[in-house]
């Protein structure tokens, strides 16, 4: 019997745990709005633009580690977020992230299984495997 193929649904899941790791562990497991330094396994990816946003979701300039109380009681900082991208990116690349929260796409699984391959490894490099 042929393996199931994973859907979209399927690898977008694990990308995004994938990619959350990824990203609390390049930030050291600190806030990016407050400073807070917390275990990474406790911290979150937080979005500037939000992850409904597809073409964003997976874009490192737009997602840095953030605590509980940031990420989700204070609805993200997105002033001090804003702020802190402008001091780490410049104003243009801000403005490209703003810009493109109008804009859709469509990963097919293919692209999800490349990311996910891409951010595995990354994990796993960090993690000294």
């Amino acid at each position: 019997m042929a393996k199931k193929k994973e859907g979209c649904a399927a690898l977008k899941k694990k990308l995004d745990n994938v990619f959350s790791q990824y990203i609390r562990m390049r930030d050291h497991g600190i806030c990016f709005t407050c400073g807070k330094v917390g275990e990474i396994k406790e911290m979150q990816a937080g979005h500037y633009v939000s992850r409904a946003c597809l073409p964003l979701r997976y874009d490192e300039k737009n997602v840095h580690c953030q605590c509980f109380v940031c990420n989700c009681m204070k609805h993200g900082e997105l002033i001090t977020y804003r702020e802190n991208l402008v001091g780490l990116y410049g104003e243009k690349e801000v403005e490209r992230l703003e810009l493109m929260r109008h804009h859709t796409a469509k990963f097919t699984a293919e692209k999800y299984k490349e990311m996910l391959d891409y951010y595995s490894n990354r994990v796993k490099v960090m993690s000294g495997g």
